[in-house]
């Protein structure tokens, strides 16, 4: 489903699955999928049926009009092989510099829960910090800022979603990884799978953390839970900058690398590169750049700030900016 006006068209449920670029007129065709052949946990057998369709800007009677003069990509698993969900057929040579500006890609798994009525604790959001643990943080939906008092109150569920550390992560991708190692086939995991395993672990470990705190208080109970679900999060964050393939915490698991070291996420700042990725990285900038094919690359992954967020946006702004330029210089 799309929605269009004049500047901007919205494909709504569909996912870029190929990519190709016009030799005779440099334009950018993009070729996607929709419905359930575009989630991640839908089986091969099921997503190798679905159809691609052509995603906009095909003009009939002008062929320069077709296609798009520059992509900008935000999801690194789109530079995955072709074995991957995700991947969108990023052309080998640029996907192989955004795999190699990753370094490390660090993996979590998360989990929301609904009790049926408020959980009284003294915080709405609570980190831990023990090693060998399967519960990093935990938050409590309804105390994010946008939400008004008043919607607060008319809230009769108490939800919270928990995030699990990433060396949880690590050992769970290794027990059920992604990738078949006998056929190479990408492995959707199963909601059955994700809320009884790490659902159930990270459900768990929070119950245990809350009755702790709640220490002394013969009366407290834990609510019933209503509603569970969970997600494989499989490129959550990218490793810190400093952190290359010496690292002792970096493991390869189905020929993916990932680390499940850990440094404060807070405040953002640039962050110092190690010695071997200064040598990969020839500039600063905050996204990647094959300026030839006007093929950019931006997000958190591609940042040259702490892991976040906040890291992620600057990226997005500066490689907006670096093509607006780059427009308005051809229009001279």
């Amino acid at each position: 489903e799309s929605k269009k006006n004049d500047i901007l068209t919205l494909f709504q449920g569909t996912r870029v699955a190929r990519m190709e670029r016009c030799e005779e007129t440099k334009k950018w065709l993009l070729f996607g999928t929709s419905g359930e052949g575009a989630f991640h946990d839908t089986s091969e057998e099921i997503a190798k049926k679905t159809n691609e369709v052509t995603l906009g800007r095909v003009s009939n009677g002008d062929e320069n009009m077709s296609g798009y003069d520059a992509v900008i990509l935000t999801d690194v698993s789109s530079s995955f092989g072709k074995w991957h969900r995700a991947s969108a057929g990023v052309p080998e040579d640029f996907a192989k510099r955004v795999r190699q500006r990753i370094g490390a890609r660090v993996p979590l798994f998360a989990t929301m829960i609904a009790f049926d009525k408020e959980l009284e604790v003294p915080f709405d959001a609570i980190s831990f910090h023990e090693k060998n643990t399967s519960l990093w943080f935990a938050a409590r939906t309804y105390a994010k800022p946008l939400l008004k008092n008043d919607e607060k109150k008319s809230i009769d569920k108490d939800c919270w979603t928990l995030i699990s550390t990433p060396e949880y992560a690590m050992d769970k991708i290794t027990e059920s990884p992604m990738q078949d190692p006998t056929t190479g086939e990408f492995i959707p995991q199963s909601r059955d799978y994700l809320v009884s395993v790490p659902g159930a672990d990270l459900e768990k470990a929070f119950r245990q953390k809350v009755v702790e705190q709640s220490t002394g208080d013969p009366d407290f109970k834990v609510p019933n839970i209503v509603y569970m679900d969970a997600q494989r999060w499989g490129s959550a964050l990218p490793c810190h900058r400093h952190l290359d393939d010496t690292s002792p915490t970096r493991r390869i698991i189905s020929s993916v690398p990932y680390d499940c070291h850990r440094s404060p996420l807070a405040p953002t700042k640039v962050e110092v590169l190690s010695t071997q990725r200064k040598d990969e990285e020839a500039n600063n900038r905050n996204f990647l750049l094959e300026e030839n094919l006007m093929l950019y690359q931006a997000g958190d992954m591609m940042s040259t700030y702490t892991p976040g967020y906040e890291g992620a946006a600057l990226s997005g702004i500066e490689a907006a900016e670096h093509l607006i330029d780059q427009i308005l210089s051809l229009q001279k």
